[in-house]
């Protein structure tokens, strides 16, 4: 065993302060080939500044070593320093050889910084370079896969699917990905297929799943969601889908106990809480239902829609004084909020401050048969009576099949005239 296997050694069996300080004593008299090894070993080990200062004292000898280039701006990556692993990276010429990992190397980072035209256009330049380079290719794929121009990722990744050079990649499931992202799901399903028959990722399986339920192959994505959902069950996004796909399939109770189990891995997820909460209600459950969607509202107190499907429940229930309760403590400019509590305030007579909220909401629902009503209705108890009635009577216009509302109506014209 030689020095430096010593040394990793002693840092990989938990004896740090030993293996560093050996570490430190071979650097004074080390050579070149020593110091590179020597530097590996602070980065392997998560020693990132003393690696750095490592690589620095080679590249002060060969200032033009691209292997060098390329190990200290791995480094500064792994620092969160960007932009001084650019720097070091647009020292590497063009006729290097490893010129081409660096323009990869560079697109990741331009990508990170947002720069993604920056970062197409050091991948297309390096094709130039290199056009059947399936690295530059695949490197490409992903960067208009993660961009979006799915169709531009399917020309490409479609190219190399099947590359040797690639062997350790799974191209399948990425070009599954662009398949689905552009409508063709028959395809991306028996692309899945191949690419989870090689290697079965998490997103992997995620997405055949996804991509099975916009064809309405429920039995399928259940299958591959369970399989994910027992080798990662903290993969929270996963329980939504497999929910929707158990009520697709009839079964809302499962469904449910699907969701609750995803609220047991991820007790902070508001998108859980709503789906929750809507299968409750499905399932006749309101109770529960209200608990859940009170926790969407704590997690997101700006959402509308939280608000409004509590509002909502409770009007169901008849439950005017929570309504106000709920929504006195917001500022509403929500129409259908403003209507809820109009109801309410109505409902529990306090007609003064409903007819505040009426007005206030009016205009939003100026054809809606079922506010015109309401407000009409409150408007001649009011003793507005013409103006009441005016509502009721555009009511009728626009919902004629409402043989009660229409005969309701005649009636008050009758008294109106009498």
């Amino acid at each position: 065993m030689n020095d430096l296997e010593t040394v990793n050694a002693l840092l990989e069996s938990g004896q740090t302060e030993d293996g560093l300080k050996m570490l430190g004593e071979l650097i004074r008299h080390a050579d070149d080939e020593l110091l590179f090894g020597a530097a590996s070993v602070y980065q392997q080990y998560g020693f990132l500044d003393e690696a750095e200062h490592v690589y620095k004292a080679l590249l002060g000898r060969y200032p033009n070593d691209s292997g060098l280039l390329l190990q200290i701006s791995d480094l500064l990556i792994d620092k969160k320093e960007e932009n001084r692993a650019i720097d070091y990276l647009l020292q590497i010429h063009v006729l290097d050889e490893n010129y081409l990992s660096a323009q990869v190397m560079l697109a990741d980072l331009y990508q990170l910084e947002g720069l993604d035209e920056v970062a197409e256009n050091k991948l297309i330049g390096a094709l130039k370079i290199a056009p059947d380079e399936p690295v530059l290719m695949l490197a490409l794929g992903e960067l208009y896969l993660a961009t979006g121009q799915a169709l531009k990722a399917v020309d490409l990744l479609s190219k190399i699917e099947d590359d040797p050079a690639l062997e350790d990649q799974n191209v399948a499931l990425k070009l599954a990905e662009a398949l689905s992202l552009c409508g063709e799901f028959e395809q991306s399903l028996k692309v899945y297929r191949k690419g989870l028959k090689k290697e079965k990722t998490l997103d992997g399986l995620f997405g055949y799943a996804v991509t099975a339920t916009r064809i309405e192959q429920y039995k399928t994505a259940i299958r591959s969601l369970e399989e994910l959902r027992n080798l990662d069950p903290g993969y929270s996004t996963l329980y939504p889908v497999l929910a929707h796909a158990y009520e697709h399939e009839g079964d809302l109770d499962h469904a449910l106990r699907i969701i609750e189990a995803g609220l047991e891995e991820d007790e902070y997820n508001d998108r859980l809480y709503k789906e929750a909460g809507e299968l409750a209600v499905k399932v006749n459950q309101p109770k529960k239902a209200g608990q859940y969607f009170e926790e969407w509202h704590k997690l997101d107190p700006e959402s509308t829609e939280a608000l409004t499907r509590l509002a909502e429940l409770k009007s169901q229930e008849e439950d005017y004084t929570g309504i106000i309760k709920l929504l006195d403590s917001q500022e509403l400019d929500d129409p259908m909020l403003i209507w809820f509590k109009a109801t309410a305030l109505n409902r529990t007579d306090q007609l003064n401050e409903a007819g505040k909220c009426y007005e206030s909401c009016a205009s939003a629902f100026a054809a809606n048969p079922e506010f015109l009503q309401e407000y009409g209705e409150y408007l001649r108890e009011m003793g507005k009576t013409g103006e009441g009635l005016r509502l009721l009577e555009k009511a009728v216009r626009l919902s004629p099949e409402n043989q009660d509302l229409a005969s309701f109506v005649e009636r008050l014209r009758q008294d109106d005239r009498e």
